[in-house]
């Protein structure tokens, strides 16, 4: 078994060759000798190659683009969610399927050691396969802080937050509140097609969630890193965090508190929560005129995400549900049933995930409770962001 399969085109041999000593070096094994055995075929060997690799690196050219196996070998690592994309030539125009995902852009090979564009090819494929075992025996006890936690301010909780108004506060500061159990219409019929049928949904249990998104700073205590695009203030929600990026984080916290008791809410718990008891586009009412009180989207954000807690929380506790970042939740994307339903759950496959709660970007008809927005499961963007439920015990 190789950990990276690396596929180019044959023109680029060349140019490829400083790339797979990069990844070795860090101690990974890249399959890239297109050679033949005898009695085999060549798509016989590119298969077993593919099934054998836990990690699929594209290298987007002008040469690659046009490639027919480059194309096919892409396209198999996208649907099995192992697929990272970097680009080593100007303008080129990726193939429809590829220009929604976040592409590296290696056109300088003259540092690899420092240049930012090679860290982050490092992070990408680290979150598939882990640390690089050049790295591994010497990277911090993942229970162990990476940096002390920084502490994120916000206005206190409203005291009608929910039926019980508990909240916890964990190891890095992170604010929970906890969500009561309850019924509620999910859906609406005033948008796409994807938010009907409007149908009940019952929620069973209680739950605790992130009275805000994921900061910087709590991200960097935990990972060592910081992944945004607007730095600068780390009680901004952190951005540029895929959901396979989240599950890693949701997987170092957990071995941090010593339980895992975090993860993604599924979307029913996550528009349940944003509603917070209404029955309207937003969890204040139908007026968009009014949006900018509880919200950071396309009429009032300036073109930039905004520190965490400065506007008005809904009246469940819980600030910036609308607008700021997108908030990746635990489902696959998938059709509604019109029957009632208790705790639903995810479909059982799929190639998209659910975003919820609108974005700095968006306008105010994105931002509703009811709205769905989609995207694979490794896009990355300055627009997604996380927020965590944690389990009640």
């Amino acid at each position: 078994m190789n950990d990276i399969f690396l596929s180019y085109a044959n023109d680029d041999l060349a140019r490829i060759r400083p790339l797979v000593h990069f990844l070795a070096q860090h101690g990974w094994s890249v399959w890239w000798d297109r050679s033949i055995p005898f009695g085999k075929t060549y798509d016989q060997v590119i298969e077993e190659a593919l099934d054998a690799a836990r990690c699929v690196v594209v290298v987007w050219s002008q040469a690659s683009v046009a490639s027919h196996w480059v194309r096919t070998e892409a396209e198999e690592g996208r649907q099995r969610g192992i697929l990272v994309p970097v680009m080593i030539d100007n303008n080129v125009r990726l193939p429809l399927a590829f220009r929604l995902l976040q592409t590296g852009r290696l056109l300088d090979w003259s540092d690899t050691a420092s240049h930012p564009e090679f860290a982050r090819l490092v992070q990408a494929i680290t979150v598939l396969l882990g640390p690089p075992p050049r790295q591994a025996a010497s990277a911090p006890d993942p229970v162990a802080p990476m940096k002390p936690p920084l502490p994120v301010s916000v206005p206190e909780l409203s005291t009608s937050a929910s039926d019980d108004s508990s909240r916890l506060v964990n190891s890095l500061g992170m604010t929970f509140v906890r969500i009561a159990s309850g019924e509620f219409r999910m859906g609406s019929t005033d948008g796409a097609s994807d938010e009907r049928p409007v149908h009940t949904v019952r929620i069973s249990q209680p739950f605790y969630l992130g009275i805000h998104a994921v900061t910087q700073g709590q991200w960097e205590a935990v990972m060592g890193d910081n992944p945004s695009r607007f730095m600068g203030d780390l009680n901004r929600p952190v951005e540029m965090v895929s959901w396979e990026d989240v599950q890693a984080f949701i997987g170092q916290l957990n071995a941090r508190e010593g339980h895992a008791l975090y993860r993604l809410p599924t979307e029913a718990e996550w528009e349940y929560a944003a509603r917070a008891g209404s029955t309207t586009a937003y969890c204040f009412g139908d007026d968009p005129r009014r949006l900018g009180e509880y919200a950071w989207y396309s009429e009032n954000a300036g073109g930039q995400i905004h520190p965490v807690g400065q506007l008005q929380p809904n009246t469940w506790g819980l600030y910036d549900m609308h607008g700021n970042v997108w908030e990746w939740v635990q489902d696959w994307y998938g059709k509604y049933t019109a029957e009632p339903v208790t705790d639903p759950q995810e479909p059982a496959a799929g190639s998209l995930r659910v975003l919820r709660g609108g974005s700095w970007g968006f306008v105010a008809r994105g931002c509703r409770s009811a709205y769905r927005l989609v995207g694979a499961p490794v896009n990355r963007s300055v627009i997604h962001g996380v927020r965590l439920l944690r389990t009640a015990l």
